[in-house]
């Protein structure tokens, strides 16, 4: 035998032992790694919002229509607007590439030991769902849990169906001509249901949204169940207190045709009454906003007018002989043309009465000039009345002077009250500011100046 003759790989062990090893490894790696895919296999990626990942653990089936497309490679929780919910991410192969956004996902049971897989039901009218985009949250849907119908037989539950059986058996008892009758009228009732079953399966009659909205409400219910089971045991009360006056009863419906009819009638000579009541409401908005204020101002305006009308009595006999004689000098010919011309000068004086009425009504200038008119002369002695005033000037403002004073005040014209100035009553309320000011003082919020009352023994 030659040494140098090389030896076949067969006739090694310790390479042989070598690729065993290694094939070895391989398979438990790939058997370690199955559940997340095998390597070097390209896959599509995808997330999912579903609302309870509970039960689902990474490298879970993923399955359209029973058949393994892929695995949930990851699970993380997040908090919304509508409470928690969970991320998963989902591996898929490429020949499932690509869902729409309008696909369905649920996770589901797969046995009842508690394994779950993911179903995805793919959609045909959504847009493609890129490499790493998502299907939102409203594209998941909840599954009843076994324990969830298992916890539905409650004892309450159970013992409710004990008696609907109980009470059942009686009521079914000697009428077997009449369940006869429904069974021979149920092909007919079958043909017609699968019609109507057709319809409602229809996308466009939102009958899916309508059951969503049922299970909301279905759940809201449950929380108040208490208080709806008094409320069904007052409802028997009162339908046990309706059927005593059933004659009375009967007599109503018999005349709410008729009533119906009447409203009817009188709705519609009532719809032009209330289009223009509408538009009156629109155009009193506006005012609305100043009631509260000219309702105090009249709640004043009235207490200090119910005195006056208490004295006002012998006025009104006078009132009247004077409206007589204005009755009569109105049906002069003659007095049209003074009317006309008094008119005009009414409408003249109207924007002087806008400007200087206020000057009174809000700020009481003329009751407050008078009072002290009538205290400046309210003392003398045989000779006269004396003139009782003090005059608060600068004495420094005496003198003609190049420039003026530099604590020369002059506001000329102070605002009363009139229309553009702000509701304020300067004149008497300004406050003495140093510095030389002229014009407006700022800082003025006065609405008013101060009440005047009558001299004793006045208006009682």
């Amino acid at each position: 035998m030659n040494p140098r003759q090389p030896q076949s790989i067969a006739g090694s062990p310790i390479l042989i032992g070598a690729v065993t090893v290694l094939v070895t490894v391989v398979a438990v790696l790939l058997s370690y790694n199955a559940n997340s895919g095998l390597p070097f296999v390209p896959t599509y990626h995808v997330k999912a919002e579903v609302h309870d990942a509970s039960g689902l653990v990474d490298g879970n089936e993923v399955r359209i229509g029973g058949k393994r497309v892929g695995v949930v490679d990851g699970i993380a929780g997040r908090v919304g607007r509508h409470g928690p919910y969970a991320v998963l991410k989902l591996k898929l192969d490429k020949t499932v590439e690509p869902i729409r956004s309008d696909s369905v996902v649920t996770v589901r049971p797969r046995s009842p030991l508690g394994l779950k897989y993911l179903e995805l039901v793919p959609g045909g009218r959504g847009r493609a769902v890129p490499e790493g985009g998502r299907l939102s949250l409203a594209q998941s849907r909840r599954s009843v849990e076994l324990d969830e119908v298992i916890d539905a037989f409650n004892t309450q539950t159970r013992n409710a169906l004990s008696q609907a059986l109980d009470q059942l058996g009686p009521g079914l008892a000697g009428r077997g001509a009449g369940f006869n009758q429904a069974l021979a009228a149920a092909p007919e009732l079958l043909y017609h249901l699968q019609r109507v079953a057709a319809v409602l399966a229809d996308p466009r009659t939102g009958l899916r949204t309508t059951l969503r909205s049922l299970t909301s409400l279905t759940g809201q219910v449950a929380t108040v169940a208490p208080e709806l089971g008094s409320l069904v045991t007052g409802a028997n009360r009162t339908a046990a207190a309706l059927d005593s006056v059933r004659p009375q009863l009967g007599a109503v419906l018999d005349e709410l045709p008729g009533t119906e009819q009447t409203g009817i009638d009188a709705l519609a000579a009532a719809r032009p009454v209330l289009a223009d009541a509408r538009g009156l409401v629109h155009d009193l908005r506006p005012g609305i906003g100043v009631l509260p204020v000219a309702a105090e101002r009249l709640h004043e305006a009235l207490q200090r007018g119910i005195p006056v009308l208490g004295h006002a009595a012998p006025l009104y006999d006078r009132l009247r002989a004077a409206l007589d004689a204005v009755t009569a000098l109105a049906s002069d010919p003659r007095v049209r043309d003074a009317a006309r011309r008094l008119n005009v000068a009414l409408d003249s004086a109207l924007p002087l009465l806008r400007f200087i009425v206020p000057a009174q009504t809000q700020c009481n200038y003329l009751g407050v000039y008078l009072r002290n008119l009538g205290s400046a002369i309210s003392e003398g002695n045989d000779a006269g009345t004396w003139l009782r005033t003090v005059v608060i000037a600068q004495t420094n403002q005496f003198v003609a002077r190049s420039a003026p004073s530099p604590d020369l005040h002059t506001n000329p014209y102070p605002y009363t009250a009139a229309p553009g100035q702000h509701g304020l009553c300067e004149a008497g309320n300004e406050p003495y500011l140093p510095g030389q000011r002229f014009g407006h003082v700022p800082g003025v919020t006065a609405r008013y100046t101060e009440d005047t009352s009558p001299p004793p023994g006045v208006g009682k």
